[in-house]
This record gives C-alpha cells, structure tokens and sequence, in this order.
C-alpha cells in the first residue's frame, strides 16, 4: 500500500514570544515492512533509537508557528533480515509515565506467562492484553493528557490511543516481555482522504518473530494500514513534536493529519 500523508501542526500564542526552539520526529521510519518514498534534506540527526530528528530554531518575534510534513509511505513490504534486538533490554525498564505499579502488575498476573514460553503463546497472550484494554477501558479525549502515567489511566479506567500503548507497554514490561512506545498514523480502509489526529500503539520484542506491533485502541495486530513515525520508550521518546518558547504568552496546539491511499 502507498499512503501520501500530509500532518500540519500549528502553534498559538496570545502575544508575541521571543523564540522557538523544536525538534520534530515526523518523517517516517524505513523498515519493519515500510519505506518512506519522498525525502527531505533539513538539518537532522539520528536518535538513539532510530528515528531521525528535524530541528530548527526561529530567533525572531512571531505569534504563530506552523509545522507542515509531507510524505509518501509504502507499507506491507517484507520484514527486516535483521530487525536488531541490540535494545530490548531496555525495553524491559519502567519510568513515569510507564509505571510498574500495583494495578499494572494485577493486568499483567492475567495474562502471565511461563518462562520458557514459546513465541506463538506470547503473541496469544499478547493478543488477548490488547483485547482486555480495549474491552475494559473506554476511549475518552477528555480525561488525560500527555503527562498522564498509567497509574491515572488506569484510575480513571479511560483515556485515548497514546494512553493505552502505555498501558499496553506497561503490563507487557511486567509479563516479561520487552515493549515499547509507537507513534504514527493509521489509514482507514474506504477513506479516501481520511482526516484524524496521529495515532499511537504498542510494539512488543517476541524471540524469532522481531518487533510485533499491538493496537489496543482499535483492537488489533497492526496492520499495512498504520505508518510508523518513531519508536521509544514511551511518548516522550517518539513524541511527533516538542520544543521549548522563550515569552511569557500562553501557547495553544493544534493537529491536523490527512491520509490518502494511492494507486
């Protein structure tokens, strides 16, 4: 499947600040069965986890900031040779805003598995997290926000797709079972010109089979329908955009991503 992808996010202020300093996370990533198509040459660099990182700085006065990506994506294609386990180690860790907390290790004690597993129970287990999330959460944009951990997800039994590949990774970690965070986009089927915000899921290490991606907001195995941006160890890794401002204005985001299927 080729996607053009185009995500527009636009900052606003309520006076004029000095200064903007960001780095943006949105070209998407090669490998893993996809392949980014269009290229771009601005200063970059690679993180520590693979995915390339855009920044820039705008030193003069301004009230508006717009960021605009566009890309065309192949996805479906074979997977890596060599998809690298040199990390999943670290994909064992927990750090705020993936806790290990009682509630996650309650989850977790559902869907245990033994040592000496054998890579199709992971994916079955793993199937039946993704499941449960789904089942026992509802989707609510107005409850959390990106600085919710999984203990407040939780909590609150809702929250959005970011939240839930928290949990996701979370409750894998205490299985066992290295994961990490997935911010991207996905396409909907029969939606020519689909208009939604980015999308993110979880991605779980299972031995032989590689990164094996997990959608909890949907539910599902993650399909040639959803693009990869960056990975990492929770949404701070992979987040599209961040950066800092120097004024004292109030600042406001908003995002737009449109997906187009092409023939």
């Amino acid at each position: 499947m080729r996607l053009r992808i185009v995500h527009s996010t636009r900052y606003r202020y309520s006076g004029p600040i000095a200064e903007s300093v960001m780095e943006v996370r949105l070209k998407p990533m090669d490998g893993a069965g996809q392949r980014l198509s269009s290229r771009i040459k601005p200063r970059t660099y690679m993180d520590g986890y693979g995915n390339t990182v855009h920044y820039f700085n705008l030193s003069r006065p301004h009230s508006m900031l717009s960021i605009v990506s566009r890309s065309v994506v192949e996805t479906g294609l074979s997977e890596d040779d060599d998809p690298g386990e040199e990390l999943v180690q670290d994909f064992l860790r927990f750090r705020s805003p993936v806790k290990d907390v009682e509630g996650v290790r309650e989850i977790a004690h559902l869907h245990a598995l033994p040592d000496d597993a054998p890579p199709e129970a992971i994916e079955r287990a793993l199937e039946a997290l993704t499941q449960y999330i789904h089942r026992e959460f509802v989707y609510d944009r107005s409850v959390t926000n990106v600085y919710s951990a999984v203990d407040e997800v939780l909590e609150l039994k809702a929250g959005v797709c970011q939240d839930f590949a928290h949990l996701f990774v979370a409750v894998a970690r205490s299985m066992g079972v290295p994961a990490r965070y997935v911010s991207g986009y996905i396409h909907l089927p029969g939606d020519r010109g689909a208009t939604t915000a980015s999308h993110a899921w979880g991605e779980a290490w299972v031995r032989g089979r590689g990164w094996l991606g997990y959608d909890a907001t949907r539910p599902v195995r993650t399909t040639d329908h959803h693009v990869r941006l960056a990975v990492g160890r929770d949404y701070s890794d992979a987040a599209p955009t961040r950066g800092v401002y120097v004024g004292s204005a109030l600042g406001s985001m908003q995002v737009r991503v449109r997906t187009r299927e092409l023939q």
